[in-house]
């Protein structure tokens, strides 16, 4: 197993894990987003196939959610189905967390739906255990309501 970033001309690798209504918006995006130094992409890699990701946002409006050089906000983490229950989630989520803590992040925020049980008790094994706000947002015509929980290093 790798973890690596991924770099813009790889983001087509993506819609192995998540079926994005707007493929074209959601390459610009994360394009605009990784050259302007606002996100990385962190992948799981078996040889070349890629298992899993999760995005880390280091700017935000919100600071609840990302301070730069400080908290990063974690999302979109998924592994592929196939490699679900394996613990590679863990093994992705804390090689990660590991990595920004060497670039100096000590605080890390995740959002997790209040329906989402199986979520809900992995982030909080994983040290994500302080609920710090509540938050809705739309991404591609699909709304989200979640708690943003925070883990200090």
């Amino acid at each position: 197993m790798n973890v690596r970033t991924i770099n813009t001309d790889e983001l087509n690798l993506l819609f192995q894990l998540f079926d994005y209504n707007n493929p074209d918006e959601m390459i610009a995006e994360n394009t605009r987003d990784i050259t302007e130094g606002k996100i990385d992409i962190f992948g799981l890699f078996q040889d070349n196939r890629l298992i899993g990701e999760i995005h880390a946002a280091y700017v935000h409006d919100d600071n609840r959610f990302a301070v730069k050089n400080k908290r990063t906000y974690l999302f979109a983490f998924r592994i592929h189905k196939d490699f679900q229950g394996k613990g590679y989630g863990q093994l992705l989520m804390n090689k990660v967390i590991s990595i920004l803590a060497e670039k100096g992040y000590s605080e890390f925020t995740i959002g997790v739906e209040d329906d989402n049980k199986t979520a809900i008790h992995i982030y909080s094994k994983l040290g994500f255990t302080q609920l710090i706000g509540r938050m809705s947002e739309e991404y591609q015509g699909d709304s989200y309501e979640y708690g943003l929980y925070l883990k200090s290093l």
